[in-house]
């Protein structure tokens, strides 16, 4: 199969390989649901554009000397706007967006929306790449968002505001890198994509620049030390493992699936960081969230027992 001019190779992943996208994209959702919470430090004390611009300068660093010694070299001329669309996608609008509705609501309600990104995934893999769920594909999907429900609905803390409507938009725009990103991995090693389009993220922010280096001097190391560990960890090698776990999955759904396991990674990170103690609901619906996770990923092995 190929989409000019990039083309995709499809093949089944044996158990070792099926291994190793679960540990990818289990790493990179620790990852991130930590930068659930290290955002709500952050954006405390400095502006959404110089969190945003930040982050991300810091995460270019690492990946363009790393890049440097393994002399990656530029990508082709008629792949950069592909890597400026992944840019704002994935990283430049996506936190804007992010940044702002964190601003409103709480780290674990932020993930719950972000957790919606599988679904919407799943449904641009179904009509771009012909990816197909089983039944038990779907079931273990609806187990999970309802975990997911349960969690936030327990203290009736989901409400219709701006915060979650930016959050919303954010949740899109993700889906959309995701489905982006295996037309880049098609022809570029994950280092490479990812190097480009956080370098593209730091082009697109350059307007906040003068603004962010004003701030810095003007507030403590803490929130600065958060988003550094936000550029570097959840952002430079969290989306290094992302990209990887995407190239060895047989389907995107094998890996974007992980992420219903935001909300409640990041509800434990809250109180393991900021103090704020999971309730009922969180335990309740985590758990939830786990069952539909195990049947996901046994959903091949149980479809062929389908009756």
């Amino acid at each position: 199969m190929s989409i000019s001019p990039y083309s995709f190779t499809v093949v089944s992943m044996d158990h070792k390989s099926s291994s190793k996208v679960f540990i990818l994209a289990g790493l990179t959702v620790a990852l991130w649901s930590s930068g659930f919470v290290f955002t709500r430090v952050a954006v405390v004390h400095l502006s959404t554009f110089s969190v945003g611009f930040l982050r991300y300068f810091s995460a270019a660093i690492p990946l363009v000397i790393i890049a440097f010694f393994k002399r990656v070299g530029l990508p082709k001329g008629r792949d950069i706007p592909l890597f400026l669309a992944l840019g704002a996608l994935g990283f430049a609008l996506y936190q804007l967006l992010f940044n702002v509705a964190m601003l409103t609501i709480s780290a674990s309600t932020a993930s719950v929306i972000v957790a919606t990104v599988p679904v919407v995934s799943a449904l641009f893999a179904s009509a771009i790449f012909k990816e197909r769920l089983n039944k038990v594909g779907w079931i273990a999907v609806i187990i999970e968002f309802s975990g997911i429900l349960l969690l936030t609905l327990w203290q009736q803390r989901l409400s219709v505001g701006w915060g979650l409507a930016w959050m919303g938009v954010a949740a899109l725009c993700f889906a959309a890198y995701n489905l982006l990103q295996r037309f880049a991995t098609a022809n570029y090693t994950p280092l490479q994509s990812i190097t480009y389009s956080i370098v593209a993220s730091v082009i697109l922010l350059l307007p906040f620049a003068p603004s962010t280096f004003a701030e810095l001097s003007q507030v403590s190391w803490q929130p600065i030390a958060a988003v550094v560990y936000m550029g570097v960890f959840p952002s430079a090698l969290g989306f290094i493992l992302w990209a990887e776990a995407l190239v060895k999955a047989k389907q995107m759904s094998d890996v974007t699936n992980f992420m219903f396991l935001t909300p409640l990674l990041s509800a434990l990170l809250e109180f393991l960081i900021i103090g704020d103690l999971p309730d009922l609901g969180t335990i309740i619906g985590g758990t939830t969230i786990l069952i539909g996770l195990l049947l996901f990923n046994n959903r091949t092995k149980l479809g062929k027992v389908e009756v």
